[in-house]
């Protein structure tokens, strides 16, 4: 793993699985498949796409251990964000939502690995 890989990953363990970007009926205690819907609970593990924002790196979708993708390209045609693909555990350690408030079934990221990233200034598939 090399040293950017190894900042990604401390930087985004612990990071709330809300985001600002998930829709607002989103269930703290759950997040959803992007390919088949799946329900994906605290013990899952999960491919999560994140992309850097000013306020830091935040989820932008997640996808189980049957429709993990191999890589960026796979998932994304942006290619003006900073972006990582991640494989993460779901960790019931309780977080804060995007306004704010505390919710202890709140879902973390935790364990996570790098699996690739991308910079703005490349195309998604680059690393």
């Amino acid at each position: 793993m090399t040293d950017g890989s190894r900042h990604l990953a401390r930087a985004v363990t612990g990071l709330s699985a809300s985001g600002d970007t998930l829709p607002a009926a989103y269930r703290q205690d759950r997040v959803r498949c992007a390919r088949c819907a799946t329900a994906l609970r605290a013990g899952d593990r999960v491919s999560v796409l994140l992309r850097d924002s000013a306020d830091g790196w935040r989820p932008v979708a997640f996808r189980c251990p049957d429709h993990a993708p191999d890589g960026l390209a796979s998932l994304t045609s942006v290619h003006g964000d900073d972006q990582a693909l991640v494989a993460a555990t779901l960790e019931p350690t309780g977080g804060h939502t995007p306004t704010g408030q505390f919710d202890p079934e709140a879902l973390t990221l935790g364990g996570v690995e790098v699996v690739e990233t991308a910079g703005g200034d490349r195309t998604a598939g680059e690393s």
